[in-house]
């Protein structure tokens, strides 16, 4: 009989993947800061109390595990603005509710992807740029000829229009 971290673990598995990803942009780091992030979670779930934000907590412990690594990195340390992880918690706050295990979060990770393609070309940049390019808000303004503050603006519609069309497909049963 499974206990229920490991519950937890197989219903959350994929959207803490999904999260450190959107962060790190790179899938086998990703995957390995899941599984520390899981070791984290486990050690320590005795000391948690309120299953309702449980996703919540798991990203906090991986957005901690990201930046240890973005701190001790051999590489250039990435230098992220505060409001896109607040972006990409947003999302993922959102997308949590009423989830139900891998199947859910393939569903809505679909929707998102199909979403992002229907955006304008200016707000697709923006979110392209920070999200998938690991862009500063900065450089995607210098590289497409906007200010940040624009650019902030664009990714704020975006992650509205974003939302609106991944609850809507939700509701319609998602045909990606």
């Amino acid at each position: 009989m499974k206990d229920a971290f490991e519950i937890l673990f197989n219903d959350y598995r994929s959207m803490v993947g999904a999260y450190l990803h959107s962060l790190l942009k790179d899938r086998h780091l990703a995957e390995d800061l899941t599984q520390e992030t899981f070791l984290v979670a486990k050690e320590k779930f005795a000391d948690f109390g309120d299953d309702k934000k449980f996703g919540a907590w798991l990203r906090g412990i991986a957005r901690n595990k990201a930046l240890m690594h973005w701190r001790t990195s051999q590489r250039k340390p990435l230098v992220i603005d505060s409001r896109i992880v607040d972006g990409v918690d947003d999302v993922f706050d959102r997308l949590e509710r009423n989830g139900e295990g891998d199947d859910w979060w393939e569903m809505r990770r679909r929707a998102l992807r199909d979403c992002v393609g229907k955006l304008g070309d200016r707000m697709r940049q923006a979110i392209e740029g920070v999200y998938f390019g690991r862009k500063t808000l900065a450089e995607v303004s210098e590289a497409n000829g906007a200010t940040v503050a624009a650019v902030g603006q664009r990714l704020t519609r975006a992650r509205r229009l974003i939302r609106e069309c991944v609850e809507q497909k939700v509701k319609g049963g998602i045909d990606v």
